[in-house]
């Protein structure tokens, strides 16, 4: 049975003379491929970037450091823009165990079923 003629990863084309392993063509199809997969990661990354910005925005505006114990309800929060399913980090309190759900430098919990505190990282400058 004769081998099969093996074809550019980015072009599709019968890889004719070379190693027996070479997988492009030529640089320019090797490089091709390469940028073409930088630029659909990039493209996510900034998606969930955005994301993560839009968010962060959300939780300062709605950060009120005169009232630190104020609670904001989840209909205020989604309504400005937040979306829940992402967060950069989450820390957990040393004295009380409580877990916050970080974008940035803004966090959250949940303290009540549908109410939430909204606090700035800890040590970080205004």
């Amino acid at each position: 049975m004769p081998e099969k003629t093996p074809e550019c990863r980015f072009c599709g084309k019968p890889i004719r003379a070379g190693r027996s392993d070479k997988k492009y063509c030529d640089a320019g199809c090797k490089d091709a491929f390469t940028n073409d997969i930088k630029r659909r990661e990039h493209a996510e990354i900034s998606r969930v970037d955005g994301i993560l910005k839009r968010s962060r925005r959300t939780l300062k505006k709605l950060f009120n450091a005169d009232k630190p114990d104020q609670l904001v309800t989840r209909e205020a929060i989604v309504k400005e823009g937040f979306e829940f399913y992402f967060h950069t980090h989450h820390l957990v309190t040393k004295t009380k165990g409580n877990e916050f759900l970080f974008c940035y430098d803004y966090g959250y919990r949940e303290v009540e079923s549908g109410k939430y505190k909204i606090i700035r990282q800890f040590g970080t400058a205004k």
